[in-house]
């Protein structure tokens, strides 16, 4: 295992220096490139040919399941990423790697965006997306994974203080942590530039982290931090577990070539 192969645990941290203290010009301008980037995600990514909010979107099966509501979040998260600067400036091979080998994760952790634990309801805010009932999931993926899927959601919810400024940023450092979810770590290729990604994570981690320290103070910054490692780790998981159902209950054949890849059912590559 090469140096930019390290695990989540070893590559997502907070470096704790005297230059991290009130929010930058550069911080600020981060986080507007991501509020800019999320909404025009949402904007050039709509949905069409079912009935708009507040309508429920029933799903039945796992093929609905993937081509409607996972697929509508992988679609938006990719775009998202596609209008964040420095992700541009990645190697080809490299976005291509990071977008095939960790979007699931993101996806799982888009969820916490869209999840209403009171109405047990996934819906994007704002839009005239149908509203996607969390009960479909139990039938779909099982009770055990919904249920890891909700509490998760749920506490990240809580953990994040509903801000959800936290969460976008921590789509993208999902992203840029190489081998996140270590599903096949042995097939995974190496980045051909682990710096400008492993730069542009600590950039962005080191944004939240202040902002967090201006909106919240240090106490709940620390606190916010340490709870949501243990998230993320669940995170993983659900990532992990996801792609295990898939690869065991639906037939790749009826699925998108973009699903195929990001869910690793064939050899092809995302379009990034």
């Amino acid at each position: 295992m090469t140096a930019e192969d390290t695990s989540f645990q070893g590559e997502f941290y907070l470096q704790e220096t005297d230059t991290i203290a009130s929010m930058t010009e550069s911080d600020w301008s981060n986080i507007q490139q991501v509020q800019f980037a999320y909404t025009a995600a949402i904007t050039l990514n709509k949905v069409i040919g079912v009935p708009p909010y507040p309508a429920t979107q029933p799903i039945h099966s796992g093929i609905e399941f993937i081509r409607l509501p996972t697929y509508l979040s992988s679609i938006r998260l990719i775009t998202f990423m596609k209008n964040i600067p420095e992700f541009g400036l990645f190697d080809a091979d490299d976005r291509v790697t990071l977008v095939k080998y960790n979007l699931v994760a993101v996806v799982c952790m888009h969820t916490v965006l869209l999840y209403d634990p009171i109405a047990d309801t996934y819906h994007e805010h704002d839009t005239e997306d149908p509203i996607f009932q969390g009960k479909d999931w139990i039938k779909i993926l099982g009770e055990e994974f919904y249920r890891e899927l909700t509490d998760v959601a749920t506490k990240v919810i809580e953990i994040c203080q509903y801000d959800r400024v936290i969460v976008k940023i921590f789509l993208l450092l999902i992203l840029c942590t190489k081998g996140f979810c270590g599903y096949d770590i042995t097939n995974e290729p190496s980045l051909k530039n682990p710096s400008i990604v492993f730069n542009t994570q600590n950039r962005y981690l080191e944004t939240l982290y202040r902002y967090c320290l201006h909106a919240y103070g240090s106490t709940k910054t620390v606190t916010l931090f340490t709870r949501a490692l243990s998230s993320l780790l669940s995170i993983q998981r659900l990532a992990v577990d996801l792609k295990d159902c898939v690869h065991h209950h639906i037939d790749a054949s009826q699925l998108s070539p973009l699903m195929q890849s990001i869910l690793q059912l064939t050899d092809s590559n995302p379009p990034v």
